[in-house]
C-alpha cells in the first residue's frame, strides 16, 4: 500500500473506533438480545471504506483486515435493500473475492485459499503492424506447461489458480512472447505479436511439439491461405478447390469444374461458408475459377467427419472461412495482374485502433483472347468483398461482411435481343462479439447467402434461386481448465425459386412453377472434457425443426409416381420435420507424439440441388427444400483416426478409416425432365448409399523443403429401388484410388519451386451395351448402371515464384509467379459420347462383340490440356 493509502486507512480506522465506541453498548445489546439488523445500501459507485462504515453503522459490527487486502479507496457497485447481515457480508465478500468469519461481533476478512478459487486470464493476440486478430494461436503457461488456443476470434480463456506465471504467446510467422505476471484476480491481457520476416511465406519456424499436438483435431483439417497462394496457379489463381482436391478424401468433379465430393457423399452435401454465410455456387467461367480469393481469407476449416454441432445441415463437409479483419493501424494496397485475371485489394484504418475496412475487387481480363473471332461475346466475371470492422470497446465488436460475385455469357449481336446466361451469388453477415465474463463469450451474427441464375433470350428469360436470411447467436463457455462447452440457437428462413419463365406473347404457354418457403430452428450443445490428460471426450446434439409454408400447392403420387392429388394450403407451417442429432468422438493420446480418435456422428440435410446431368460446369442447378413428398437426407458416419508426429524428421503422419450411410439419397427416373417441371418431385426417386474408405497424410509443415503427399481408398455404392433392376451400383464418384501430392522447394533466398500432383481413377458413366436400328436411327441399349469407367486422370502443375526484392525492409514487396497448368499436357477425359456408324449389314453393334475399332466410333471430351500463364503481385 502506498503511503497516502496508509494515512487514509490510519484515518478510516481511527474514525470508525471512536464510532463503535459511541454505540458500542447499543450495538451489543441489539446483537444479543434483539432482532436481527436489517441492512440497506444502495449505490453504483461506492469506496470500500464506506460499504465498511456504514455496515458497521447499520448491524453494530466491528471489521479487521489485512490492509493489504483492502483497499478502502477502491471503488465499487454494492446494492444491498433489507438484507440481513449474513446477506451483505456473502454479497461483499464475492466482489471484494475474499472470505469472511464472526468472532465476537468482529468480521474477520481473510484471503481465499488458492484451492478454493479459481481466476481467469482472458484477451485478444493479434498482429503488432496491421492489428489483425490471429487465430489458433498458442497461450501457454510456463510452469504448469498447459494452455489455450486462441478462438476464430482471436479470443482465448486460461483459467489458473492464484499465483506468479510465465505467459507465452505464440502463433506461426510471429515472434514468440513471454511476459511474466502476479495474478490474483481475473485479468484481460491482450497481445499483439511482432510479425517475423521471411524470404518466402511457405518457410516457416517450426514449434514445439507439445504446441502442435495440443492443436491437432483428428478429422477436422486447416488450410492455411499462404499455403493456397503458394500452389500452382491455373490461369493466374491458385483457388480454394484445388487446394481442397490436395487432401485426402475430397475428389473434384473434373477439370474446369467447382463442384467437389467428401468422403462418398454428393456435391450438394457440402457447404462453403464464408463468416457464416453460405455461398451456394462457389464457381466462375463454369467452374474454371472459384469465388474463393486468398488475399480475402485468414482461415479456412475442413470438416469431413465429427462436425461440431454448431455448424451445419450437411452430410459431406463444412468448409468454413474466415476473412482478414483489415489494417488497424497503417493504409496498405496490393495487388495481382493476370493475362486472364487481375485483382486489388486496400487495407486502411478508420479510425487508427479501432476500426478498419478491407477491400478487394476481382473482374476476368480474357476478353482479348476472343474478341477477335467474336467481336460481340461478352464473357467475363467479376468480384466485389468488403470487410468492415470496428472495435467499441474491451468487451465489443462489430464486423460486417459482404461477398457479391457475377458471371455473364451473353451474344450482343443485336441491340435488342440479346441471349446468354447470369448468375449470382450474393453473400452477407453482420457479427457481435461480446465478452460476458471471463468465462464466457458469444458471437450473434445476423446474415444471409442468396444464388440466382438466370437463362434469357431478350425479353424472355427463364430464372432460378435460392435466397436465405438467419440469425443465430452462439456462445463459449470456457467452466474449467477441463471442461469447455459451446451451446446456442440458429433461426433461418429460405425462399425457393425451381424455375420461372417470364416470356412474350408470341411464344407457347409453358407452365407455371410456385415457389417454396421453408424455416428452420435449431439449437445446439457442445462440450470438450479432457478427463484426464491422455483422453478427450468431445460430445454434442443438434436438434432442428423444419417447416414447410404457406401459401403453397403441392402434389401428392401414388406407386407409380403418377399424380394422386392436389392440395392447397394457407399460410403457416404446414409439413416438419423434426431430427436429433448426436455427435460423440473420443482421443486418445497414445504419446506425447500420438493420437487415436474414435467419432460418430448422425447428420441430416434439408436442401436439395436437383440436376440430371454430369456436366461440370455449374450454372443450372436447381435447388429444392425437404417437403411432403421429399424427405430430408440423413446419414451416420463412424471414423477411426490416428495421427503421430516424427520430431526428428518434422514429419506429420496420419490416417483415417471411416465408414457411411446415407439414406434418402436422390437419384432420377432416366430421362428425367428436371427444369420447367412442376411435377419434378414424381422425377425423382431415392435410395440407400453406402462409402467406406481409408486416407493416408505424409506432411512437412517446416523448412527448406515442406508440403504434403495423400493416398486415399475409398468405394461408393448406391441402391435405388426402380433403378438398376433395384441392385446395387457404382456411384458417379466412386474412384477407388486418388493420390495427390504438393511439394515446395525454396532454391535461393528468393526463389520458391512448388510442384503439384494428382492421379485418380476415372469417374464412373453408364456406357450402351449395343445398339438398336429404327426408323433409321442407331437407337443405344444400355444395361447396368454406371458399368463403365474413364480412363484414370493424371496432371501435374509447376509453378516458380520470384521474389524481386532484395531486402524484406522495403515497405513495396513485388513477386512474379510463372506457372503451368497440366505441365505434362496429359489428355485427361471428362465425357465420352457414342456415335452410332451402321456396318455393312446394318446390323447393331454391341461393344463387347466389336473387333474392329471402326465399327463403333467415340467422341471424347477433354479440357485443358497445357496452359502457362504468369502473375505479377505486388504490397505496397
Amino acid at each position: 500500500m502506498t503511503p497516502k493509502h496508509s494515512f487514509r486507512s490510519y484515518l478510516l480506522h481511527t474514525g470508525l473506533f471512536w464510532i463503535l465506541c459511541c454505540f458500542s453498548h447499543l450495538s451489543l445489546h441489539s446483537q444479543v438480545s434483539g432482532p436481527s439488523p436489517s441492512i440497506s445500501i444502495q449505490s453504483s459507485s461506492i469506496e470500500v471504506g464506506q460499504v465498511l462504515a456504514e455496515i458497521s453503522r447499520q448491524a453494530g459490527v466491528d471489521f479487521s483486515y489485512n490492509s493489504k487486502l483492502i483497499d478502502p479507496d477502491k471503488r465499487i457497485s454494492f446494492s444491498v435493500e433489507q438484507a440481513s447481515l449474513k446477506e451483505t457480508l456473502d454479497q461483499l465478500s464475492k466482489i471484494l473475492r475474499l472470505r469472511y468469519t464472526i468472532i465476537d461481533g468482529q468480521v474477520i476478512f481473510n484471503a481465499l485459499k488458492k484451492k478454493d478459487r479459481w481466476v481467469n486470464i482472458t484477451g485478444f493476440l493479434s498482429d503488432l503492424a496491421s492489428g489483425e486478430s490471429l487465430i489458433g494461436s498458442m497461450v501457454g503457461l510456463k510452469e504448469l506447461a498447459r494452455g489455450a488456443f486462441t478462438n476464430e476470434f482471436g479470443y482465448y480463456s486460461i483459467s489458473v489458480k492464484p499465483g506468479r506465471y510465465t505467459l507465452v504467446y505464440a502463433h506461426i510467422g510471429y515472434e514468440r512472447v513471454e511476459k511474466l505476471i502476479e495474478i490474483g484476480s481475473d485479468i484481460q491481457a491482450d497481445v499483439a505479436l511482432p510479425p517475423k520476416s521471411y524470404n518466402m511465406p511457405e518457410v516457416v519456424i517450426e514449434p514445439a511439439l507439445k504446441d502442435i499436438m495440443n492443436k491437432k483435431m483428428l478429422g477436422e483439417l486447416e488450410l492455411n491461405p499462404d499455403q493456397l497462394r503458394g500452389m500452382p496457379e491455373f490461369a493466374g489463381e491458385a483457388g480454394l478447390v484445388n487446394g481442397l482436391q490436395s487432401l485426402p478424401g475430397i475428389k473434384t468433379h473434373s477439370d474446369g469444374s467447382a463442384f467437389f465430393y467428401s468422403r462418398g457423399g454428393e456435391r450438394d452435401q457440402n457447404v462453403i461458408i464464408i463468416d457464416d454465410a453460405p455461398i451456394y455456387n462457389p464457381s466462375h467461367l463454369f467452374g474454371f475459377y472459384s469465388m474463393y480469393i486468398p488475399d480475402f481469407a485468414k482461415n479456412v476449416k475442413v470438416y469431413k467427419s465429427d462436425m461440431p454441432a454448431m455448424v451445419g445441415d450437411r452430410l459431406s463437409s463444412i468448409v468454413s472461412i474466415r476473412t482478414k479483419d483489415g489494417n488497424l493501424n497503417n493504409v496498405k494496397l496490393s495487388g495481382a495482374i493476370n493475362p486472364f485475371v487481375y485483382r486489388l485489394s486496400l487495407e486502411s484504418p478508420i479510425v487508427k485502433k479501432k476500426s478498419s475496412l478491407f477491400m478487394t475487387f476481382r473482374r476476368s481480363n480474357f476478353e482479348w483472347v476472343y474478341r477477335r473471332s467474336f467481336p460481340e461475346l461478352d464473357l467475363n466475371f467479376m468480384d466485389i468483398q468488403l470487410k468492415l470492422n470496428h472495435k467499441i470497446n474491451d468487451k465489443n465488436r462489430l464486423y460486417m461482411t459482404t461477398i457479391w460475385g457475377s458471371d455473364v455469357l451473353q451474344d450482343r449481336s443485336s441491340e435488342n435481343s440479346r441471349t446468354g446466361i447470369l448468375w449470382i451469388n450474393v453473400a452477407a453477415s453482420l457479427r457481435w462479439n461480446h465478452i460476458f465474463g471471463p468465462k464466457l463469450f458469444s458471437n450473434t451474427t445476423l446474415y444471409t447467402g442468396n444464388y440466382v441464375n438466370r437463362l434469357f433470350l431478350t425479353p424472355n428469360y427463364w430464372v432460378s434461386g435460392l435466397g436465405m436470411g438467419g440469425l443465430k447467436s452462439d456462445f463459449t463457455h470456457y467452466a474449467t481448465p477441463s471442461f469447455q462447452s459451446r451451446f446456442g440457437f440458429d433461426f433461418q428462413g429460405y425462399s425457393f425459386d425451381p424455375g420461372s419463365v417470364s416470356i412474350d406473347s408470341a411464344i407457347a404457354i409453358l407452365p407455371s412453377i410456385q415457389p417454396n418457403y421453408s424455416r428452420k430452428n435449431v439449437v445446439y450443445y457442445q462440450a470438450r472434457w479432457d478427463v484426464r490428460k491422455k483422453i478427450r471426450i468431445n460430445a454434442g446434439v443438434r436438434l432442428l425443426n423444419w417447416g414447410s409454408r404457406g401459401p403453397a400447392t403441392y402434389y401428392t403420387f401414388d406407386d407409380q409416381y403418377e399424380v394422386e392429388d392436389t392440395v392447397s394450403v394457407g399460410d403457416g407451417v404446414f409439413n416438419e420435420y423434426v431430427n436429433l442429432d448426436p455427435r460423440l468422438s473420443v482421443q486418445y493420446q497414445l504419446s506425447p507424439s500420438s493420437q487415436l480418435k474414435l467419432s460418430f456422428g448422425r447428420y441430416h440435410q434439408y436442401l436439395h440441388q436437383v440436376s440430371n446431368s454430369t456436366s461440370p460446369f455449374t450454372t443450372l442447378e436447381v435447388w429444392l427444400p425437404a417437403t411432403p413428398n421429399v424427405q430430408p437426407q440423413s446419414s451416420r458416419q463412424w471414423s477411426l483416426s490416428y495421427l503421430t508426429f516424427l520430431p526428428d524428421q518434422k514429419l506429420e503422419i496420419s490416417a483415417a478409416a471411416y465408414y457411411k450411410t446415407l439414406s434418402n439419397q436422390i437419384d432420377y427416373e432416366p430421362h428425367a425432365i428436371t427444369y420447367l417441371n412442376p411435377l419434378i418431385e414424381g422425377e425423382l426417386r431415392f435410395g440407400e448409399t453406402k462409402s467406406y474408405g481409408i486416407e493416408f497424410l505424409l506432411k512437412k509443415d517446416f523448412g527448406r523443403l515442406n508440403g504434403w503427399m495423400g493416398y486415399t481408398y475409398s468405394r461408393v455404392f448406391r441402391q435405388t429401388e426402380g433403378l438398376n433392376e433395384g441392385r446395387r451400383y457404382r456411384a458417379f464418384q466412386d474412384r477407388p484410388h486418388d493420390f495427390s501430392m504438393l511439394i515446395h522447394y525454396q532454391i535461393r533466398k528468393r526463389l520458391l519451386l512448388s510442384t503439384y500432383w494428382t492421379s485418380y481413377s476415372g469417374s464412373t458413366f453408364s456406357s450402351p451395351t449395343g445398339f438398336l436400328r429404327f426408323n433409321d436411327q442407331s437407337v443405344p441399349i444400355y444395361g447396368e448402371r454406371n458399368n463403365d469407367r474413364l480412363p484414370a486422370y493424371h496432371r501435374m502443375d509447376v509453378s516458380l515464384q520470384w521474389k524481386l526484392n532484395r531486402y524484406d525492409t522495403n515497405p513495396f514487396q513485388h513477386n512474379l509467379t510463372f506457372s503451368i497448368n497440366n505441365f505434362l499436357a496429359h489428355q485427361n477425359i471428362h465425357a465420352i459420347k457414342f456415335n452410332r456408324i451402321p456396318g455393312a449389314n446394318a446390323s447393331p453393334v454391341v461393344q463387347a462383340n466389336v473387333l474392329s475399332e471402326e465399327a463403333l466410333r467415340t467422341s471424347q471430351v477433354a479440357l485443358v490440356r497445357f496452359l502457362p500463364s504468369i502473375t505479377y503481385r505486388f504490397t505496397l
